[in-house]
């Protein structure tokens, strides 16, 4: 009788592996998501939220929760590779945070004054974002996928939270408060968590990356 090697099914390993680092990068996900909600809910019992949060204009309340969907949610899954939408979505993905952001956390018409409470807001959006960013470096989600654009992805969702925290504890509406302590802090976050996640990519073998 003629000895038959069992048949390898291409299709069936190459899933397998799929699942393997599907597994591997919700491993990263999940809990850093469940520390960033522990976060930021504990951020904002402990400063307490702006009085007039439920009597805002439903569209920017709207806005703030989708926003609070990308940047917690949406952002990071796509960085770690959980999600993997068109360029086009990608497109409008990040439209919708950029607009989003705009609309979400400015009140309309917009005022001119607004420089008091700088320091505060900035040092607390920072603290946010800092603390933030410990989670997803802790977490291992900078170095989960090769592409840098992996990173990118997940830096903006850290510092887009952290924007979303200060525009639930501030209720200054004026221009120049948003562009220098709202603002400004969440851009400086972005460069921050991303020149960090790269530095920490190439500090790393490229086989312990996915």
């Amino acid at each position: 009788m003629e000895n038959r090697r069992p048949s390898v099914d291409a299709a069936e390993l190459i899933a397998a592996d799929l699942n393997r680092e599907q597994r591997a990068r919700r491993a990263h996900f999940s809990p850093a998501l469940w520390l960033t909600l522990v976060a930021v809910a504990g951020t904002l019992a402990a400063t307490g939220v702006r009085p007039d949060l439920l009597e805002q204009p439903w569209p920017a309340l709207a806005g703030q929760l989708v926003l609070w969907v990308v940047c917690v949610l949406v952002f990071p899954a796509i960085g770690v590779g959980l999600l993997f939408p068109s360029r086009q979505m990608r497109l409008a993905i990040v439209g919708v945070g950029v607009v989003g952001t705009l609309g979400a956390t400015l009140r309309w018409p917009l005022a001119a004054g607004g420089l008091d409470r700088i320091a505060s807001c900035f040092g607390l959006t920072v603290g946010v974002g800092a603390l933030l960013l410990g989670i997803g470096l802790v977490s291992g989600a900078f170095v989960v996928r090769r592409r840098d654009s992996a990173v990118v992805w997940i830096a903006a969702g850290l510092s887009l939270a952290a924007l979303n925290v200060i525009t639930w504890h501030c209720p200054q509406t004026g221009l120049l408060h948003f562009a220098t302590a709202h603002l400004a802090a969440a851009a400086g976050i972005i460069v921050v968590a991303t020149a960090a996640g790269l530095w920490i990519r190439s500090r790393l073998p490229a086989s312990s990356r996915q």
